[in-house]
This record gives structure tokens, sequence and C-alpha cells, in this order.
């Protein structure tokens, strides 16, 4: 047991597991996350996505036409759920890092991408479930699809939200040298607008809204894959100089009290008792 115990501690020592690596490490589970995310749908053969317009029999023939493929791809999107979380993570710590941010700033995208991630693995699961069993009507084949890709690309409201505090904190980072550029927020804002056409395409068969659409998919898809690159390797620049930095990473709350000082006596009051 000893031994057990002085092995872990000289590997929790080690500078392998350094606070600073623990957060490389998360910044490039973004890059995991956008990797697996595309290619779950190449081994899907979902580029380009099959559309709407089809018919369940042809539905179910690229389903079994691709078991083995879509098997894998269902895998791998629930893995990219899996990295997503911890970019979340690291840009929550990193926002902590600028100047009179309030805390539920950083608190909102943090429960924002923690709840982004069932975006990730809900569609995996739906897509398994769907592929599992082939051989039974396909009319709940088809349903299955269905609820696959509107599960897989409606739900944006939980990273516009992320995004946007995202960009509200580097926005209100006014000092000379910002820890994040300021395109940077551009970025996070525009690109979660782009998702916003997604809300219809549960309401058409075909054209830029449909879920094989140019807006709903194709724009959509490659900007939100972009921006989780490029997040990625901001967080990791901000991390490398953190050290250097040198900010105090302060949490303001909504009510902030310092007990220590709400229990020492005033000046006031030390003069009056001397007095007396």
């Amino acid at each position: 047991m000893n031994s057990i115990n002085h092995f872990c501690n000289r590997l929790g020592r080690s500078q392998a597991l350094s606070p600073r690596n623990f957060q490389y490490a998360c910044a490039v589970s973004g890059v995991l996350c956008s990797l697996f995310f595309f290619f779950a749908f190449v081994a899907c053969d979902f580029l380009p996505p099959i559309p709407a317009t089809w018919g369940a029999e042809r539905t179910v023939e690229h389903y079994r036409k691709h078991e083995k493929g879509i098997q894998a791809g269902a895998a791998m999107l629930v893995i990219s759920g899996m990295f997503y979380l911890p970019l979340t993570a690291a840009i929550s710590a990193q926002m902590r890092r600028i100047p009179n941010l309030h805390y539920s700033v950083s608190a909102l995208q943090l429960a924002s991408g923690a709840a982004g991630i069932f975006t990730f693995i809900m569609p995996g699961m739906i897509l398994g479930v769907a592929n599992y069993r082939l051989d039974r009507p396909v009319e709940i084949t088809q349903v299955m699809n269905e609820l696959f890709w509107i599960t897989a690309l409606m739900p944006w409201p939980t990273f516009l939200v992320q995004n946007f505090a995202f960009a509200y904190a580097l926005l209100t980072d006014t000092r000379p040298q910002p820890l994040f550029p300021k395109p940077i927020a551009i970025v996070n804002i525009i690109v979660p607008i782009l998702f916003i056409p997604g809300i219809a395409m549960h309401t058409v068969y075909s054209g830029p809204l449909a879920w094989n659409g140019a807006l709903s998919f194709w724009l959509a898809g490659m900007t939100f894959c972009l921006q989780l690159i490029v997040d990625s390797f901001c967080i990791a620049r901000a991390v490398s100089n953190e050290v250097a930095g040198g900010e105090k990473i302060v949490d303001i709350f909504p009510t902030t009290v310092d007990h220590n000082l709400q229990n020492e006596p005033s000046k006031g009051d030390t003069n009056d008792s001397s007095v007396v």
C-alpha cells in the first residue's frame, strides 16, 4: 500500500500532471471534438447528408449498405461530446482571469457548454438505435433517422448562449493587452447567429433550410467546427501566458461580503471606546 501511495504521489507531482498541462489537454479537446464530430459523418457516409425527401425503403437501404460505418459514426458522436466538456471548463477558467467579470458570465458559459454536450451524445445514441435492428419495419428506421438529424442540428440555442457569454467577457476586457484578441469575440457572436435558420428544418423537406440544406447543415456545420478549433487555439494561447499575465482570479458575486472586515470595529468605534 505504501508503494502505491508513493507512486501516486510521485505521479501527482510530475510535470505531466501539472495544472498547465491539464489546461492544455482541455484546450486540445476542442480540436478533438471537432474532428470526431466531422469524421462521424464521414464514417456514416452522411457527407452529403441523405435527403429528407427519401422514402423509408431508400433510407433503410443506405443504413444497410453502411451498417458498420454508422456503428462507428454513432460511437464517434458520443465521444465528441466527451471532448466538448473539457474545452468548456477551460474557457470558463480563463474567463475568470478577466478583471471585474461577474461570476454569472463564466457560470452561464459553463452551464451552457455542459448542456451542449447532449447535442453530441443524444444524436449518437439515437443513431445507434436506428442502426441496431435493420430488420424492423422500415418506417420505424425512417422515424429514427429523422429524429437523429433534427436532434443533431436543431438544438443550437445552448451554443448561442455559451458563445455570447464568452464574447461578452472578451468585449469587457478593456486592458491594453487583453487576454483574448477582440476578433475572437466577433467570431463567437457571428457563428452562432448562423445556426438560427436551422430552427425551421422541421418545417421543410428540401431547400437551404432542410437538414441537408446549405444553411442548416453546410454553413452551420463548417462554421461550428472551425470556431471550435479557433477557440481551442486561443485557450491554449491564454494558458501559455497565464503565469506571465499575473492576473488575480477573482469571482465577482452579486453580494460579496468580507466577513472579517464586517466583524472589525470601525475607526470611529475604536476611538470612541478609547476615549471612554
